[in-house]
């Protein structure tokens, strides 16, 4: 239902620097040694009510800062989370009433979005907007109804009150209630399909109406409980790719090209700096028509490509290396990369040595994105087109949910003249219990 209250789309400009604005500007490595930042994992440019300033990312102790310096003399103080609100800001066309850092998953941003830390901003018209300042990209945005009825989905759909995602004390109940339905919806296919010949009949009754739905729905239901019971049985086992960090950790004095002269020789749009098997360079990206695409520079083009950055990403964090079965750009959701893994693009790449497991990574961030080998494709697949119905996309969401929602009710109404079938066949036997003692006891005189 949820659907029906969405937020309204908001398009995300890609931030483009204009490289007429670099014609004067301190080189990255100088500036972080004036700010005494020995050590980064991630820097980039942004553009803050006309000035740009390099977006770095520094561990210190244990914590992250986001630090924004200047490129040249300016009177501005640019923060993280003044950055987010400008972002906000200037992609929704609204004003900023609050923002606040987010760090961990809740009921209200719940961990199917994948993103953290974001800053949640609320807009002046009610809505909430989750902005991931890193990556420059909004990660959700939600109306109040909608964050309504995600803490109920969370807490009646999902059981969030019972623990942690992975937790047993929520999964073992929830994997219960599943099987058992998953034995009535078959039970309700062998019933139904044998009461068949006598729902064909031409009289119209509540018995008929409730065989002959309970016939359909009982197949719905069964789709609906198997793939159910999949994905828990799948949440009892962690993904521990999902926790992991980018460990992007570059030290300053390790910098040996400029990324801002490599950006203008490069004519991209924006850099990051990214470590490839120990060496710096910058990661350039030129939007074409809203998908990214990207080169690697240091003083000159070098040799790396997406499989290069992807496959130091894989040895640095999974130890996974190889020779390389399959490899691709994926730039929009699809059959191999599902809406829930929500990163994008991502290049996805498989090994000779298990060309069944599909390994799919964030390029502009470098978090590993997803994982799926056999048993994550099946559950997929099983959850997407026996749960939510995927096979009805070309119909548009908006009518594929109203068949959802309509077959919700439809379970529930058959559930309910169930049950008013059964109290109203033992209410029927009563009677005519009481009926027969009558008359026995009308005999019973009369004798």
């Amino acid at each position: 239902m949820s659907h029906f209250a969405k937020a309204p789309f908001i398009q995300s400009s890609p931030v483009k620097i204009n490289k007429s604005d670099l014609k004067s500007y301190t080189e990255l490595q100088v500036t972080l040694t004036q700010q005494g930042i020995s050590e980064f994992s991630h820097a980039s440019l942004v553009e803050y009510h006309g000035d740009l300033f390099y977006q770095v990312m520094e561990q210190s102790l244990n914590h992250l800062d986001v630090h924004y310096l200047p490129l040249s003399e300016s009177q501005l103080h640019l923060t993280d989370i003044d950055y987010a609100q400008y972002l906000a800001k200037r992609w929704s066309k609204q004003n900023i009433l609050d923002a606040q850092l987010i760090t961990q998953f809740s009921a209200a941003y719940p961990e199917i979005n994948r993103v953290l830390p974001v800053y949640r901003i609320q807009l002046d018209n009610g809505n909430h907007m989750y902005i991931d300042t890193l990556a420059k990209r909004i990660t959700a945005h939600n109306t109040p109804l909608r964050d309504t009825l995600s803490y109920w989905f969370k807490q009646l759909h999902t059981w969030q009150f019972a623990g942690d995602r992975h937790s047993p004390w929520r999964i073992v109940p929830m994997l219960m209630i599943s099987t058992a339905l998953l034995v009535m919806a078959t039970l309700g296919l062998i019933a139904y399909s044998v009461l068949w010949p006598r729902i064909k009949s031409n009289q119209q009754s509540i018995r008929s109406f409730h065989r002959g739905t309970g016939l359909i729905l009982s197949f719905c239901l069964l789709g609906f409980s198997s793939s159910s019971t999949h994905i828990l049985i799948d949440k009892l086992f962690v993904q521990e790719f999902r926790t992991l960090q980018p460990n992007n950790q570059m030290a300053t004095l390790d910098i040996h090209h400029d990324p801002v002269q490599a950006l203008l020789s490069a004519q991209g749009d924006n850099f990051q700096v990214v470590n490839i098997n120990g060496q710096i360079v910058s990661q350039i990206v030129s939007f074409e028509k809203r998908a990214m695409h990207f080169s690697y520079w240091d003083t000159q083009q070098t040799t790396y490509d997406n499989n290069s950055f992807v496959q130091s990403i894989l040895l640095e964090q999974l130890e996974i290396s190889g020779l390389l079965n399959h490899s691709e750009k994926i730039d929009k959701f699809g059959p191999t990369y599902g809406f829930i893994n929500k990163r994008l693009p991502v290049q996805q790449l498989s090994f000779e040595h298990s060309p069944e497991v599909l390994y799919s990574v964030e390029l502009h961030t470098g978090y590993i994105a997803a994982v799926d080998d056999r048993w994550q494709k099946a559950r997929s697949w099983h959850f997407g087109y026996l749960h939510k119905y995927h096979f009805l996309n070309p119909l548009g969401k908006g009518l594929r949910d109203s068949i959802i929602t309509a077959i919700c009710l439809g379970l529930v109404l058959v559930a309910l003249t169930g049950t008013c079938m059964y109290f109203s066949k033992l209410l029927r036997q009563r009677r005519a219990k009481l009926q027969r003692n009558l008359k026995n006891n009308e005999l019973l005189e009369n004798n």
